[in-house]
């Protein structure tokens, strides 16, 4: 025992190893319940998306996309955030068993307590709308992010399947018709003398809407049922160009 205690103060002497300070560890450990609450912060904002783009898609119009149900759900899932969502808890869960008593809590445990807590404030998030407007602000202002994301402006704007999304420009046309500028920023005719409209809305300039009809033409829309943008939105703002 003395010979082991004899080498590694002779190893430390010839290394001219020296202990770290306190203030080191201290801050290390500081550091990295930064990082671990910076990556639960990040993954309740994955969470809020992924609830955002859930939510708003309508998932009761899957047959005039002429797929099933699951494919539709397959489809569907944003991918993208599910992945962030699982980084930044797997992040999370790295910098938690590496803080001064991380080691005695159980991978399972860990991994629970960084879920619920990322689920728990994405959901506020969420509720407060915030995932609304990151959600507008990616798909406005980052290139492809509606190509690596199913939103619900992709969902809509299959013309060629019956459905349209747009904002209504001009009302007041014979038969109760109107044009309506698409997600696209284009001109459309939309026959609307038989259309059913949901969500206790009637035709006015600015308000955006969901079609289901069927295509005449290039330029032209039967429409046979018009929903608001947002369920239960009480005010429409008229779309800007894209």
């Amino acid at each position: 025992m003395k010979n082991i205690s004899n080498e590694v103060l002779k190893k430390i002497k010839d290394n001219n190893i020296k202990p770290k300070p306190r203030w080191y560890f201290i801050t290390k450990n500081y550091f990295i319940w930064l990082i671990f609450g910076i990556s639960i912060i990040l993954g309740s904002f994955a969470f809020s998306m992924i609830l955002f783009i859930i939510k708003q898609l309508d998932w009761d119009i899957y047959h005039y996309i002429g797929e099933s149900f699951l494919k539709t759900v397959f489809i569907s899932l944003p991918y993208l955030w599910l992945i962030f969502l699982i980084l930044f808890i797997g992040v999370a869960y790295y910098n938690f068993i590496h803080t001064k008593r991380g080691y005695r809590f159980k991978f399972i445990s860990i991994l629970l307590i960084s879920l619920i807590i990322s689920v728990t404030l994405g959901t506020v998030l969420y509720s407060n709308g915030l995932s609304e407007n990151l959600g507008n602000i990616f798909f406005e202002k980052i290139p492809y992010y509606n190509r690596l994301v199913y939103t619900c402006e992709k969902q809509w704007m299959r013309p060629e399947r019956g459905l349209l999304a747009g904002t209504i420009i001009e009302i007041g046309l014979p038969e109760n018709s109107f044009i309506l500028r698409d997600l696209d920023n284009n001109r459309w005719k939309i026959e609307a003398s038989k259309v059913i409209w949901k969500g206790k809305i009637t035709p006015a300039t600015g308000l955006k809407i969901k079609l289901i009809g069927k295509l005449i033409n290039d330029n032209n829309f039967k429409a046979m049922e018009i929903r608001p943008w947002q369920q239960g939105q009480r005010r429409f703002i008229m779309e800007g160009n894209r």
